[in-house]
């Protein structure tokens, strides 16, 4: 019954998660890029502020979950490293946000502190649109990454019902 449970935790968290981080890249940024972005630009930072004491913390229980379900697999098995994978993929977003997101993140966050003569500073109105739909595209990356690793658990839990 453990395994079970776990196996219904890692995944059904690592695809309600992913799900939220793909949902607000198609549907949040479009709606920043339709407003001012001294307006936008202040509710991305709240949007970064929520999604840091959400979704860091939901990937590692759903990598957590899958860790302990590859510890407890047989030794050298396939579906041990299946959920290898799987624990990787979920708390793959960790490495993502601050090597390849962080730089985007960041630009925009001091923009927005500085308001309209930040705005200005970067090179104007079009260079932060350029910067929202980055951040849009590397957020939905991100949240892809993190439905690799449960779909990868789910095809070893699946696997493992055989």
């Amino acid at each position: 019954m453990q395994t079970l449970s776990l196996q219904v935790f890692g995944v059904s968290t690592g695809f309600v998660t992913a799900g939220a981080i793909i949902a607000l890249s198609y549907s949040t940024v479009p709606v920043f890029l339709s407003h001012p972005n001294e307006v936008s630009l202040r509710h991305l930072r709240a949007l970064f502020s929520s999604g840091s004491h959400i979704f860091p913390q939901l990937a590692t229980a759903a990598s957590t979950a899958f860790s302990v379900l590859a510890y407890t697999a047989p030794p050298a098995s396939p579906l041990r490293y299946q959920y290898i994978v799987a624990a990787a993929g979920t708390i793959g977003i960790a490495p993502f946000t601050i090597l390849v997101m962080k730089p985007t993140n960041m630009t925009l966050k001091e923009i927005g502190e500085q308001g309209n003569e930040g705005i200005k500073r970067s090179g104007g109105e079009q260079r932060v649109q350029e910067l929202l739909r980055r951040f849009g595209r590397l957020n939905a990356i991100r949240g892809g990454i993190l439905a690799m690793g449960a779909g990868v658990g789910l095809y070893a839990a699946l696997s493992q019902r055989n």
